[in-house]
């Protein structure tokens, strides 16, 4: 077997809101390179006549056209070949479109990352998610994305020695999973792969080989048990309760006070945007009681800038609003208290470890990692660690046998360095470690040349 370098290796984190990537896994300290938002901008057809972006590499934030069609056609048709070596009928219907797309009359053009952002409306036909609750919508698009990120990463499809690690969603089928493997081999020209899913390099990420994984995202928070190196079958839970859910929640209580709408003209300025900003600003926190906020008044004047502590001052377009803490620490709570048509998180939770053998649930408590975009609150972890020793633990008997009661959080070993402070991004970490260990093993990565003689569904007899 021909072995790979481990800067050329590649890491890819698939998120419905933010993909990460990252080439050369030499030093796992190394953040990843390109952070980019999942989504697609197609252009309309006059402007494919545009000239084409530049082939040099950048970073994600300067942003790249790409066209299912032309991009690297070299690599397409040297890989037109591998079609022939997939049997699997429920993955050709799947990637039909992607594999088979150059018969098509016309095949669109993608725009991402800032060059989506700055794009003029008036050149998009449409912009969507590529991804949406974790399962890919647009399997055309994500081809045309990862080519995206190839691009970025400075390697050219065309003269690929760059295998892929892809960490994805526990929640994607095997027929998911073969189509993001035909798609590496066949519009990617990877020369091996390797498929990991993430709550298992969340667990890798933060040192153990077992835990609780609760992935606080943009539309969904998904809560799954890993035991010795394996993600409990079908003990995933996903609840849409998520940073979307508390965007909109944030723009509502905001819009409903009069105070703060009244800084602006016009209401309708409060926008998903200005929201989005103000939640991450670090504003937006948890408060474990009603007389916290007093607490920590000292902490406040040092936010607010404004006489007293009812408000926080957020700047935003070169100017500054007054922000009820009330609001602020109100919207929060929603990711533990949802309303009642939604499951509490301290009760998925619950069910999940409840679904794990007894012997190894006290193992789940006390090694629960948190993660995601979302997962940054501030207070979140303190906030939750109370909410579920008080309402959880404390009116159960699941440790008949055992003596402990606690709950405690996960976090990246201090020996990472590079990524102080990163809690949230613990699965890439994990990624990261993996691809050491895996892109250049037999037993976990899957070759162009089995790949070629066994089709995508080689990939379920690699071990991860």
């Amino acid at each position: 077997m021909v072995g790979f370098r481990e800067e050329n290796s590649v890491v890819i984190e698939l998120g419905s809101y933010t993909t990460r990537a990252l080439r050369d896994i030499t030093d796992i300290n190394t953040r990843p390179s390109v952070q980019v938002r999942t989504r697609a901008g197609v252009l309309k057809p006059e402007e494919t006549e545009k000239p084409e972006a530049a082939d040099k590499p950048g970073k994600a934030d300067e942003g790249v056209v790409a066209n299912t069609e032309a991009t690297e056609d070299e690599s397409a048709k040297k890989d037109d070949h591998d079609n022939a070596s997939i049997n699997e009928s429920s993955t050709e219907k799947k990637a039909d479109d992607v594999a088979n797309g150059e018969s098509e009359a016309q095949e669109p053009s993608y725009v991402f990352g800032s060059a989506l952002d700055s794009a003029e409306p008036g050149t998009l036909e449409s912009v969507t998610d590529i991804m949406s609750d974790g399962f890919v919508a647009d399997w055309e698009a994500l081809s045309a994305f990862l080519r995206f990120i190839l691009k970025e990463l400075g390697i050219r499809i065309a003269e690929n020695y760059s295998p892929i690690l892809f960490a994805i969603p526990p929640t994607w089928s095997k027929t998911d999973q073969e189509c993001l493997v035909q798609i590496a081999f066949e519009h990617l020209n990877a020369p091996g792969v390797v498929i990991s899913e993430q709550p298992l390099m969340t667990v890798f990420g933060n040192g153990a080989v077992s835990g609780l994984v609760v992935d606080i995202g943009h539309a969904t928070t998904t809560v799954s048990a890993v035991i010795d190196s394996c993600i409990v079958p079908s003990s995933a839970i996903q609840s849409p309760v998520a940073g979307q859910m508390l965007t909109d929640h944030l723009r509502s209580l905001l819009l409903a006070d009069k105070g703060f709408v009244a800084q602006f003209d016009d209401p309708s300025r409060v926008t998903v945007e200005f929201v989005t900003a103000l939640k991450e600003s670090g504003l937006c926190k948890f408060e474990l009681s009603s007389t916290a906020a007093d607490d920590t008044d000292n902490d406040g004047d040092a936010d607010t800038g404004v006489s007293g502590s009812t408000s926080a001052t957020f700047e935003y377009a070169d100017k500054k609003y007054n922000v009820p803490k009330a609001v602020l620490h109100t919207a929060s709570e929603l990711l533990i208290h949802p309303p009642s048509t939604y499951t509490p998180l301290s009760s998925i939770i619950k069910q999940v470890i409840l679904s794990c053998e007894a012997d190894k649930r006290v193992l789940l408590w006390e090694n629960i990692n948190v993660v995601g975009g979302s997962s940054q609150i501030a207070g979140l972890k303190e906030y939750l660690q109370f909410e579920l020793e008080s309402t959880v633990l404390a009116t159960s008997n699941i440790f008949a046998t055992s003596q402990a009661r606690e709950v405690k959080f996960a976090s990246l070993p201090d020996y990472f360095s590079g990524w102080r402070n990163c809690d949230h991004l613990a699965t890439f970490v994990g990624a990261c470690i993996m691809a050491k260990y895996t892109l250049n093993d037999p037993k976990h990565n899957v070759t162009r040349t089995e790949y070629n003689d066994r089709g995508p569904g080689i990939v379920h007899r690699k071990e991860p």
